[in-house]
């Protein structure tokens, strides 16, 4: 089975992502992901346009928090990397501790179909 390499895609202006040394990174490895920032000790790195295009992800997944991702923000992005596809994902299934994990194994399954 093919694993995604995709950004988790954090902040805008500029552009954060969640690294290997992360909470978030146990959750896409649960998720069937693979995380396509390569540095282990990365926590949360800024990122430009043109490192975001070096790094050649397959897909970007935009979360809903901390920044509110919306579907503004969503086309923008599109448009800004045409050929990688875009996702808006629930941050809290991904990032936060606690009973919402329950959660988080169905909705990784739905992101998956």
């Amino acid at each position: 089975q093919h694993l995604e390499r995709i950004l988790y895609i954090i902040w805008k202006d500029p552009y954060m992502a969640a690294g290997r040394n992360t909470f978030i990174q146990s959750m896409l490895d649960a998720a069937g992901y693979v995380n396509a920032i390569e540095d282990p000790d990365s926590r949360y790195p800024e990122l430009t346009v043109e490192d975001i295009q070096k790094i050649q992800p397959e897909k970007l997944l935009l979360s809903s928090e901390p920044f509110p991702f919306k579907r503004k923000h969503t086309e923008e992005v599109r448009d800004t990397f045409p050929g990688i596809e875009v996702q808006e994902v629930d941050g809290e299934l991904f990032s936060w501790y606690g009973s919402r994990m329950l959660k988080s194994a169905s909705y990784f399954k739905d992101l998956q179909s």
